[in-house]
């Protein structure tokens, strides 16, 4: 063991002087980024578990990530390369964002199907051989899979549940929270408090969208005004109307201090359109000032004809570049989480299915290395 233990040693200081050179090497690689870090983990927990151990749990994390990989793929979802973190697993982030709760369904469910593929191996060779090993891998790949679905976002039985119901990810974190008082941990914390906040923001989902409904007719407000100053003869009544309404607006009274969420939603959103109301009000005036003195210039030099103004379609573009995004918000707010029945029964039937059978081979991982 202690040999064993020196070569790691050797192994990683090697790695460690020698890792510009390394990480030089390996970016010419499309998995240059996994490979390091894979090889990161490796080291990192063969010194503290030995290297069969980190070899086992490297290939099973390597290939329940790469079930997610495959998965993107299907649904034509572009990802970037796994990246290993000792002791916190490994992760991939999306570069392209699901087009609805079913699709994300799909994805996050290719991960724990390919982790339980991962380990099948394992009971011929055991079997075979009756070597612990083998009993270790079919454990710890059931359990590091069946914990993946527990319904609490970010795991992926939050993000399976999603499309059957959002609700559930408060009973993930109420099971996850025993869990934290039996075997705390700092990966467990994290993982709840990420949840945590996950679920908070879907449960107030419902305000948001009254803010940006609210922030819509803002913008198409300011669309329709700045559309009529190039067609005013005047613009004294329109400066006078707009500064009394940016004076109008900062004379607000807004509520103040704590506002309780869900009981005091209506303060709190009377304080949020105030804020609005003096922003866009104050943005509206400065604006106007500014094309007041603006300089006009004619094509061609016709004084007949006046061109657009370079102010107006500027602040014109900006205004219709947010209202895109607030639109597309809205849409994502209301139609991500909606599925057909049919999909959910599917869902709910894989997601059953899968945490049965790898509960069933958690108890018999756990049976055989108790008999060993």
């Amino acid at each position: 063991m202690n040999k064993t233990r020196s070569a790691l040693l050797a192994l990683g200081a090697f790695l460690l002087t020698n890792l510009k050179w390394l990480v030089g090497l390996l970016k010419f690689s499309k998995f240059g980024t996994t490979l390091l870090s894979m090889i990161v983990s490796l080291w990192a927990y063969a010194m503290v578990y030995g290297w069969k151990f980190a070899a086992a749990i490297v290939y099973l994390i390597f290939v329940h990530e790469m079930g997610h990989v495959i998965a993107a793929k299907r649904k034509g979802i572009k990802t970037s390369p796994a990246v290993f973190i000792p002791f916190a697993g490994a992760f991939i982030a999306m570069k392209d964002q699901p087009r609805d709760a079913g699709t994300e369904a799909y994805l996050a469910y290719g991960g724990p199907l390919a982790g339980m593929l991962a380990f099948l191996p394992a009971l011929p060779l055991y079997w075979w051989t009756h070597d612990p090993f083998w009993a270790l891998v079919i454990y710890l790949g059931a359990l590091l899979n069946l914990f993946n679905l527990l319904p609490v976002s970010p795991l992926d039985g939050g993000r399976i549940v999603s499309v059957l119901s959002t609700k559930l990810w408060f009973f993930g974190l109420l099971g996850l929270g025993a869990m934290l008082l039996a075997s705390p941990g700092p990966m467990m914390v994290f993982i709840f408090v990420i949840g945590l906040i996950t679920w908070w923001s879907r449960a107030r989902e419902g305000y948001r969208q009254r803010v940006l409904r609210y922030e819509k007719e803002k913008l198409e407000g300011v669309l329709q005004e700045i559309a009529r100053w190039p067609l005013l003869d005047s613009s004294i009544e329109t400066r006078e109307r707009l500064y009394a309404e940016k004076e109008e607006a900062f004379a607000a009274q807004a509520p103040k201090g704590f506002l309780i969420p869900f009981l005091q939603d209506d303060k709190r959103f009377v304080r949020d359109r105030i804020a609005m109301d003096k922003e866009y009000a104050e943005r509206t005036w400065e604006l106007f000032r500014k094309w007041e003195h603006e300089p006009v210039l004619f094509v061609d030099g016709d004084p007949s004809r006046p061109a657009p103004s370079a102010l107006l379609t500027e602040a014109d573009q900006a205004a219709r570049q947010r209202l895109a995004q607030v639109e597309e918000l809205l849409h994502r707010l209301t139609t991500y989480y909606e599925a057909p029945a049919s999909t959910k029964w599917k869902v709910l039937i894989a997601y059953l299915a899968l945490a049965g059978v790898l509960s069933a081979f958690f108890v018999y991982g756990q049976h055989l290395l108790h008999v060993r």
